[in-house]
Order: structure tokens, then sequence, then C-alpha cells
């Protein structure tokens, strides 16, 4: 004999009327959250937002634009690779010495002033700009643009600093290539026009005149022009920096 287990009719009529109930009121809640959301974007669409503290307002096209303000200064502590650096002592005694064909004689009674190490207490060759290497290296360029200015005027050829001309020349046109000259020589700079303004301030030097002058200059107040072309030439930054 089976059985059969039948559930009531009434409890299935329950369970249905429940369910129709939670899916009404879930139906309610899903179209709620709906229309809110509707109505957020419309109100982000058309209402008057004030921008927010990372929001800019737009930019009028009429308008210029400031940039932003920056910080100039820069860090304190640079690479090496970037930092400028001076001739070491022996350098700037080499380099003298090439481009004047003079050796400075007070070379290594200064040399350790001007950084070179000992490798008793000093072991690291000095590179730092100071107000000692600037009195000393502009001491070297006076001595040995001297001597070499001294020694072309005696020489009857192959001279040093005035190589086709002599110090009798007064030719515009003929100081300015020799002065182009002594910018490749000293700076590395090579120019081939006349009109170059990186000429000017040599050419100021060698031609400049007072207004109430009126006697040629001589041979020796060329001589002495053309030595401060040298010395110019033999400080400039470029020259004892890389």
């Amino acid at each position: 004999m089976k059985l059969k287990s039948r559930m009531p009719t009434a409890g299935v009529g329950s369970l249905r009327s429940a369910h129709a109930r939670c899916m009404k009121e879930a139906d309610g809640s899903l179209l709620g959250i709906a229309l809110a959301l509707v109505a957020i974007a419309l109100l982000g669409c058309t209402g008057n937002i004030e921008p927010g503290p990372d929001e800019r307002p737009p930019i009028d096209p009429g308008e210029a634009v400031v940039p932003t303000e920056r910080n100039p200064i820069g860090p304190a502590e640079l690479d090496d690779a970037r930092r400028i650096r001076r001739l070491t002592a022996d350098q700037l005694f080499a380099s003298l010495e090439v481009a004047t064909g003079q050796r400075w004689s007070d070379a290594e009674t200064f040399a350790g002033s001007l950084g070179r190490a000992d490798y008793v207490e000093v072991t690291d060759e000095g590179r730092e700009l100071s107000v000692t290497f600037d009195k000393l290296a502009g001491d070297a360029a006076r001595a040995t643009c001297r001597a070499a200015i001294d020694a072309d005027r005696a020489a009857e050829g192959d001279r040093v600093l005035l190589r086709d001309i002599d110090f009798a020349e007064r030719d515009d046109a003929a100081l300015a290539g020799n002065v182009q000259y002594l910018l490749l020589r000293f700076l590395g700079e090579r120019v081939t026009d006349d009109e170059d303004p990186r000429l000017a301030p040599w050419m100021r030097v060698l031609t400049l005149r007072a207004e109430d002058a009126t006697e040629p200059l001589t041979d020796l107040e060329m001589a002495r022009r053309w030595e401060a072309v040298c010395i110019g030439l033999a400080t400039h930054p470029d020259f004892l920096t890389y």
C-alpha cells in the first residue's frame, strides 16, 4: 500500500501570493532607483553646480592664457654630468701654453692653490670655481699673454698671436681676420663673417679711440691692445670651464 503525500492546496496558494508580493516590491524598488539616477543625471547636465576644488572653469578662447607659476630656482645639487667644471691646475697651464705658446713661470708655485692634489694631504683635484682660482687664472693669463706679445714683436716670422699680420696693421678687415683666428685658437669658435657680432667686443678693443685723438696709434699701443684681447680670451668662461 503506497502512501501519497499531497501538499495542501491552501499552502501552495499562500506561497504564490507571497512570491507575487515580493516581485512587485522588487519592481517598485528598481523603478525608484532608476528614477533617482535619471534625476541626478539631469541635475548634472542642467543644474548650477560650482566647480570642485580640483576642477577648473572653462577658459574663454578670447582671453589670454596665463601660464602656471613655476619655481625659478632649480635643485641645489646637480648631477655630475650637468655641473660646470673649471680646468684643473695642470689643464690650465697646458691650455695657456698651447694658446699663447708660453709657459707660466709661476705655475709650480701656485699649483697647489689652484687645486692640484699632492696625494699626501689632498687626494682630489680641485675643480670648483672660487675667488682664488679667478685671481690666479687672471695672473697666469696676463703673464703669458704679455710674454706672447713680446715674443711676437721680436719674431721675424712664425708669430703665435699675430699670425698673418704685424703690429703696424690698421686695416679693419685685416684686424678682424686675426681676431677670427684667435677666437678659433682660444675658444674653438669658427667665425668666418666679418659682420659676426662675436667680433664686435674684440674689435672695439683694437680700434676704439678718444674723440679728440688726432695722432695715429703707435705699434707699441697696438701691441698692448692685442695683449688685452689675449687676456680677455684667456680669462673667458669658455676657455676656463667645460
